[in-house]
């Protein structure tokens, strides 16, 4: 009788020890998961898995996997992706730098009249340029990509 009593006792023990992480609401899966919450972070992913898939298809063209008609129209597609992925990243940017201005100068700006030139801030238009290989962001003074290394004023005919 007392076998039977170990016999069960261990194989609830098992069974507990199988069934217990399944049963948890938060998995050990998403212990290990990192999850971005910030709003940029998320974008930049978004970005960066845009601009790998990509590299992917430059990888697939090359291998004859891919057609070079598909290819222009896949390439193009996640080109827009990562550009409106960048857009809204430099829209929260800008949206952060607008609440950090004082009220005269957000005033100013929407009405037009510059009455106190030196509180508008700087157009974030002019300060950044995106690198055509990596898609990272870049100062417009820099002229090469500081993750891959092309030259980041070739696209504008410079050198």
């Amino acid at each position: 009788m007392l076998g039977y009593i170990v016999i069960f006792g261990l194989l609830a023990g098992a069974f507990y020890w199988i069934l217990h992480p399944l049963l948890q609401e938060n998995g050990r899966q998403n212990r290990f998961a990192t999850k971005p919450e910030d709003t940029r972070e998320i974008l930049r992913a978004k970005k960066d898995g845009a601009y790998a898939t990509i590299r992917e298809l430059e990888f697939d063209l090359s291998m004859g996997k891919l057609t070079e008609e598909d290819f222009k129209i896949l390439k193009l597609q996640y080109m827009q992706e990562a550009a409106g992925y960048m857009k809204e990243i430099d829209e929260l940017e800008l949206q952060r730098e607008t609440v950090s201005q004082p009220e005269e100068a957000i005033i100013e700006a929407e009405t037009g009249k510059d009455i106190l030139p030196s509180s508008l801030p700087e157009s974030p238009a002019g300060k950044y340029i995106y690198c055509t290989s990596c898609g990272r962001r870049a100062a417009a003074a820099d002229r090469f990509c500081v993750d891959c290394g092309s030259n980041l004023h070739e696209h504008r005919g410079e050198k």
